[in-house]
């Protein structure tokens, strides 16, 4: 089976990654990891420590560093975007290995734009069996306000989608 996981770097996603990558390797398939950095996750991470999304990297934060680099303007604006990019596959990929998961039968997907229609591509890209996606209990206003993209992928995939959940203590 073939599995897409999509990852937003946030505690649980660890949880989610090991999801996906058991169910690989039970069924002798592959697993295609995608992170999307949406407009507010970059611009939380040009801002630098102390934003809102800084201290939700279990998977390893070594941005922290990339972004002191770049609030000092030892990086160019322009150089600031691959790194992070690179940086977040390279932490991606060094939790396959930890996982166990062979370079072979994975692969790593790192791209900007809107969480949804990036998922929906990479799936297609990769003609993936299933999606496996991370669910958090939020209340009904924090659904309201910050809407949905595991309703909105469940509602318009193509492919079976598998929703792990996830509370506070993961």
């Amino acid at each position: 089976m073939k599995v897409l996981v999509a990852v937003d770097m946030s505690p649980g996603s660890d949880k989610v990654l090991g999801f996906a990558a058991g169910l690989a390797k039970q069924t002798g398939g592959e697993v295609h990891v995608v992170h999307i950095i949406s407009e507010d996750e970059e611009e939380d991470r040009r801002h630098g420590p102390g934003s809102s999304s800084m201290a939700t990297f279990p998977l390893g934060n070594p941005m922290i560093e990339i972004q002191r680099a770049a609030a000092s303007n030892d990086v160019e604006q322009s150089q600031y975007v691959d790194v992070m990019l690179k940086q977040t596959r390279s932490d991606l990929q060094n939790s396959l290995v930890e996982l166990g998961v062979a370079q072979s039968s994975s692969t790593v997907i790192v791209r900007f734009g809107n969480p949804v229609d990036e998922i929906q591509r990479a799936a297609a890209e990769n003609d993936v069996d299933a999606l496996v996606i991370g669910m958090r209990r939020r209340s009904r206003v924090g659904k309201f306000l910050l809407g949905s993209d595991l309703q909105e992928l469940l509602l318009s995939s193509d492919r079976p989608v598998i929703a792990v959940p996830i509370d506070a203590s993961d």
